[in-house]
């Protein structure tokens, strides 16, 4: 029986395939995002580490620019219309598409395709609905600063888009500074496990957090209520949140989880083979110095 390659094996066969589809000059005078194969997405760590893509059904709108929560190390500021995890979706595969060409290339789809993708209904009001995401993401700019690089990044997450009515098609276009929160750091999202998360904005944003981490911290719940971006009460929140660690559990995302009685959560989940790799040269360096 033929062994089934791995998530690492197959990464490396895309950037292999991606190398060799493009002509030199392309590869090395435009930037390119990381190739990843058709398993996984590739986010950039600090859209995964705070709340730009919240928890929150509600789209509150932010006249000036306002701080928005994250991890330490990285300091993030929004203005406009709130983002949220069904946001995420749509970026993530206008992401995955542009993943083979150049940044600057056009990102060509029918609006039937994308809802596919997204597991969505593609009756009339989800093309309302697929306009009005894409509109967000034009129109609510974002400011990102990793404090110990000193660097930002700031904008809107797509740079423009093109709607033929008569096809039905899109063109969406992504500025070249999108490489600027890749090389920052950024995490293969499984897809399959995503969209099994259903509708569940919680359990979509705790898998994504979770899946930067080789070895999870623990974090208190009033820490990952105020990282998600959650609008709803604290206790209601803790109610949600335990069902949403039920999901994860049951899709094979995380191995275990508990609250504790000082109200820190513990997360156990098998870092994958990149993050094995990573962990393991870390320690070799640390040793070294």
């Amino acid at each position: 029986m033929n062994k089934k390659p791995t998530i690492d094996e197959k990464l490396a066969a895309a950037k292999d395939r991606g190398r060799k589809t493009l002509p030199k000059a392309e590869t090395t005078k435009k930037p390119m995002l990381p190739i990843w194969p058709e398993e996984v997405r590739g986010v950039p760590n600090a859209v995964l580490r705070g709340a730009i893509f919240a928890v929150s059904q509600e789209r509150l709108f932010l006249k000036e620019w306002t701080p928005i929560a994250a991890v330490d190390g990285i300091e993030i500021r929004a203005k406009g219309e709130r983002l949220n995890q069904h946001d995420l979706d749509l970026w993530e595969q206008l992401l995955h598409l542009q993943r083979e060409s150049p940044l600057g290339a056009r990102v060509e789809f029918t609006a039937h395709e994308m809802l596919r993708a997204l597991d969505r209904p593609v009756g009339g009001s989800a093309h309302v609905r697929l306009d009005n995401d894409l509109g967000r993401l034009l129109t609510s700019a974002t400011e990102i600063r990793w404090t110990e690089t000193r660097q930002s990044f700031a904008g809107g997450l797509v740079s423009s888009y093109f709607k033929d009515e008569d096809s039905d098609r899109y063109v969406v276009t992504f500025n070249a500074d999108t490489m600027h929160l890749y090389a920052q750091g950024h995490t293969w999202i499984n897809a399959d496990k995503r969209k099994s998360l259903g509708r569940n904005l919680i359990a979509k944003w705790l898998h994504g957090f979770y899946s930067t981490h080789a070895k999870p911290y623990s974090y208190s719940v009033d820490t990952l209520w105020r990282l998600s971006g959650s609008t709803a009460l604290r206790n209601e929140f803790r109610r949600k949140l335990r069902t949403a660690f039920e999901k994860l559990l049951a899709t094979g995302v995380i191995d275990n989880w508990e609250i504790d009685d000082s109200d820190l959560v513990h997360v156990r989940r098998t870092p994958t083979q990149s993050q094995r790799k990573h962990m393991a040269k870390a320690k070799v360096i640390h040793k070294k110095g």
